[in-house]
């Protein structure tokens, strides 16, 4: 019979670790789930917690599975950034609450997304529970940045490490959950690299295949452009970059104009109004950041598949698979050294990504370079 385990996509290991633990009842005080983002750490601890509560171990149909799942268990509490970090008074509040009783079940759970976000001294807070903590409570700690982690804190915790899922599980957990075709599931898995979180992107959002159509064209035009029309086309990719980043900026809008209809003083609106520049302002950077990085990536794969393809290996490791034809031709024309140089550019064309290079100047440098590299 199916579990709440069956429904999470890869992590075989972590989840094995998890499950027996669970079973066998000898769970650890405080876990630290370390991995690359958005591949589905607070997945697992979300279905880590509902395990834990559940009196089947994890049934994944009961009452205390399904609210555990929707985030409505009294039981269970998920803490997060409220902005770049994670609050000090947020801490301090969990740490008295540990100490109280269960509301429901035998024991409670508290998820800290983002834990490498905690201050020094909320951090500490944190810490001083961890050390005497109370005997039916589990922390659960998730990061991107396990070395950003206070190391008294990792020190006190089991640490389960995830990695990117393997394409064909993702591929299988997408045509199951999403509806999608196996070749476009396959395309997806491929293009995302095994990332869970962006590829439920890529299946929600459509124009980000469109996108990568575009990036493809744009690689393959640069061998007849002049300097104005590889300007024009970086042009192009930066603002299709820039069109979810401008939808965040009308979402961010309604939301502020429902502070103002009359049920709030004025003070109070301009407070939360404050508030939701600043957090929209993060978040445009955040998307544009990643906007720039997956036109990047994507031009990586690119020459990647015909590097692959130029030195006979096997096509079934090419992640532009849909575009066999068109990277054969491109293998023809191109010899192996300009091949290797574009895949250093873009390299370092991300790297000054991460570093916060402007993000058209970033393509429109790319692009260049990249023409220079090939066809000079």
């Amino acid at each position: 019979m199916a579990t709440l385990w069956d429904t999470v996509v890869g992590h075989a290991a972590a989840k094995l670790s998890l499950q027996r633990a669970v079973e066998q009842n000898h769970t650890n005080h405080a876990y630290l789930f370390t991995g690359p983002r958005a591949v589905g750490k607070f997945m697992v601890a979300r279905a880590f917690a509902a395990a834990l509560l559940c009196p089947q171990g994890g049934c994944g149909t009961c009452n205390i599975c399904r609210r555990v799942l929707e985030g409505k268990h009294p039981d269970v509490t998920v803490m997060k950034p409220a902005g770049k970090n994670i609050p000090v008074d947020a801490i301090r509040a969990l740490r008295m609450d540990a100490f109280r009783r269960p509301v429901e079940a035998d024991r409670k759970v508290y998820i800290i997304k983002n834990a490498e976000r905690m201050w020094e001294e909320g951090a500490s807070t944190l810490l001083k529970v961890l050390e005497e903590p109370p005997g039916d409570v589990v922390f659960v700690l998730v990061t991107d940045n396990s070395g950003a982690v206070l190391p008294t804190i990792r020190s006190r915790c089991q640490e389960i490490r995830f990695t990117n899922i393997p394409i064909e599980d993702l591929k299988e957990y997408l045509v199951e959950t999403r509806g999608v075709t196996e070749a476009r599931a396959d395309l997806i898995a491929r293009l995302t690299g095994g990332v869970l979180g962006r590829a439920l992107d890529w299946c929600d959002e459509p124009w980000r295949l469109a996108r990568r159509d575009n990036v493809v064209k744009t690689a393959r035009a640069l061998r007849r452009a002049d300097l104005n029309r590889v300007l024009e086309m970086a042009g192009e990719l930066h603002r299709e970059v820039r069109a979810p980043v401008e939808e965040l900026a009308a979402d961010y809008q309604e939301k502020k104009q429902l502070l103002d209809d009359g049920s709030l003083d004025n003070a109070v609106v301009r407070r939360f109004g404050k508030e939701f520049d600043e957090e929209l302002k993060r978040q445009q950077l955040k998307e544009e950041l990643r906007g720039v990085k997956e036109v990047l990536s994507t031009l990586s794969w690119w020459y990647r598949d015909i590097l692959i393809y130029k030195e006979g290996g096997d096509t079934a490791l090419l992640v532009n698979r849909d575009l066999e034809p068109e990277i054969a031709e491109e293998a023809s024309a191109l010899p192996l050294n300009k091949l290797l140089r574009c895949i250093e550019l873009i390299e370092e064309s991300i790297r000054a990504a991460e570093q916060n290079v402007t993000p058209q100047l970033n393509i429109e440098s790319t692009l260049l370079g990249l023409q220079e590299a090939l066809y000079a």
